[in-house]
């Protein structure tokens, strides 16, 4: 199963792919989409819809998770972050990929234990996870691929859950 994190904005969309074989969890590949600042907003975010299109058209996505958008301090730039993450939400509904929207608090928890954990923890926890020799960057990279790995982490989660019901009512009608 492949899943994708995705960490949204508008100059720039931070992507991470994991893949869960079992109890396997391996680093397919991150990064980052960039718009050009020099074109008109709308502009941008045809650049970013084009961008999100080509990588998932590379893979056969399980599930996304997306980051939740938090803003408290600039409202101009809170609603053009609002604006590219529905473009994200839109052409992962095209593409049929099924997503869920990850708080930041709830990442850190199920990563590192806490949720209050800092930047460098998470990113630590998210090498240690995938067996990279180096911390993931850019930090929009580091943050989608963190997200990746909590979408494998619910996934794996919820594939024991049907298991064990499914077990429960074998032994039940045996």
């Amino acid at each position: 199963m492949i899943f994708l994190g995705l960490d949204p904005g508008y100059a720039r969309l931070g992507f991470g792919i994991v893949e869960l074989n079992g109890t396997n969890l391996k680093h397919i590949e991150h990064g980052t989409f960039e718009t050009d600042s020099g074109l008109q907003f709308p502009e941008r975010l045809l650049q970013l819809e084009d961008s999100l299109q080509k990588i998932l058209a590379r893979y056969d996505f399980s599930y996304c998770a997306l980051e939740q958008v938090f803003f408290r301090k600039n409202l101009t730039t809170g609603v053009l972050l609002i604006q590219a993450r529905g473009v994200v939400i839109l052409t992962l509904a095209r593409a049929k990929i099924q997503f869920s929207e990850v708080s930041p608090t709830s990442l850190k928890k199920a990563l590192t234990g806490s949720g209050v954990a800092g930047k460098p923890q998470m990113q630590s926890m998210t090498a240690r996870l995938l067996s990279l020799s180096a911390i993931p960057k850019p930090d929009d990279a580091a943050d989608a691929l963190a997200l990746a790995v909590c979408a494998a982490f619910q996934s794996r989660s919820a594939l024991h859950r049907k298991a064990s019901a499914v077990s429960h009512v074998k032994k039940e009608t045996l």
